[in-house]
């Protein structure tokens, strides 16, 4: 049970770290977000895939300036059952973004990150993202 907690607090801690990474990366320094993810990672923005860290940050290159608020994380362990041994999380994450022109949006994004070997030890990188904008109920 302390090894499952663990992987929970892991998990949980690495969620927010790498959320805060991501989107600061994002607003900041766009150059560099195609660095957070693996060569065969896959996006799926409003509907609209892109496959391969390329084709990925060629499109990020296309979006206007963004400013966002990160507003809730949630991030979990995959059994490692489902992955092939790989460790891996899924963050979930929603917020308030805004591109240059246009109005603040709300919006939801989640995350498969998985462990690679880096230069200090692991760190994640992102192997699906699924981002969709939300509409304002009346």
């Amino acid at each position: 049970m302390t090894d499952k907690r663990s992987k929970v607090d892991l998990s949980g801690q690495s969620g927010i770290d790498f959320s805060k990474l991501f989107y600061e990366t994002m607003d900041k320094k766009r150059h560099l977000v195609s660095n957070l993810y693996l060569d065969t990672a896959s996006l799926v923005w409003n509907g609209n895939p892109y496959a391969g860290k390329e084709n990925i940050s060629k499109f990020y290159e296309t979006l206007p300036v963004s400013s966002t608020d990160i507003r809730s994380v949630d991030a979990q362990p995959i059994a490692e059952d489902f992955v092939q041994g790989q460790t891996s999380v899924l963050v979930s994450v929603s917020g308030i973004v805004k591109f240059s022109g246009k109005s603040s949006t709300l919006y939801s994004e989640s995350f498969l990150l998985t462990a690679q070997q880096g230069a200090t030890g692991n760190i994640w990188k992102i192997a699906a993202d699924c981002f969709r904008f939300h509409e304002t109920l009346s």
